[in-house]
């Protein structure tokens, strides 16, 4: 169990609480940050990562003793949980609506701004959806039913994609992203810094 449970789940899985996806988490001030957060990406990656990377080269300890610091405001911000398709479905059970959306983090490493392997999820009726108001994404929305939505999932799934959830200001869920390691901000840093910027899943694979 990892410490959002505690704090964010009464003890329970805290990524499947309806209360961390619900209407009175969206105040204003996480409308901002997510808005902002979309508008400028490139930017918080180039801020947040690219010093990092340049002084882990410099001076590895030095690096790693800002770790806990970021760590801790990433935990405040944005964090993530990887999670197994089985309780992706039970996600989607909660949601009102399902918004297939561009991969930010795609766009930004490869370049891939049509590549679609993000979904907005929400269990009530709301007008807010801040990727909207960028044009270079907003034009490649999807709408999905709960059924087209896990028929979405179990496709990515076999093709061996990460399933992780991220908080937008915590522990207000803003959506799933389906990820791997070259293509996906989170992974690659947590794998190539060593830097922890999401939580493991609360399950260990068994090979038969």
């Amino acid at each position: 169990m990892c410490e959002f449970c505690t704090q964010h789940g009464e003890g329970k899985k805290w990524y499947l609480q309806a209360k961390n996806y619900s209407e009175e988490l969206l105040n204003e001030e996480r409308k901002r940050f997510m808005t902002d957060f979309f508008a400028n990406f490139e930017q918080y990656v180039r801020d947040r990562v690219g010093p990092l990377e340049k002084l882990i080269v410099a001076d590895p300890a030095a690096a790693r003793g800002l770790y806990p610091a970021v760590v801790e405001e990433q935990k405040k911000e944005h964090y993530g949980q990887v999670v197994p398709l089985e309780e992706i479905e039970q996600i989607i059970d909660m949601s009102l609506a399902v918004v297939r959306m561009p991969c930010m983090c795609r766009s930004t490493l490869r370049g891939f701004r049509e590549a679609r392997y993000c979904f907005g999820v929400t269990t009530f009726k709301t007008d807010f959806l801040p990727v909207a108001q960028h044009p270079d994404f907003s034009s490649d929305l999807e709408v999905l039913g709960k059924e087209e939505a896990k028929k979405a999932m179990q496709k990515l799934d076999r093709n061996g994609l990460v399933h992780t959830v991220w908080t937008m200001i915590t522990p207000y869920v803003g959506g799933i992203c389906n990820c791997s390691v070259n293509e996906c901000m989170a992974l690659k840093t947590r794998t190539r810094l060593d830097l922890p910027v999401l939580f493991k899943a609360e399950h260990v694979a068994s090979i038969d």
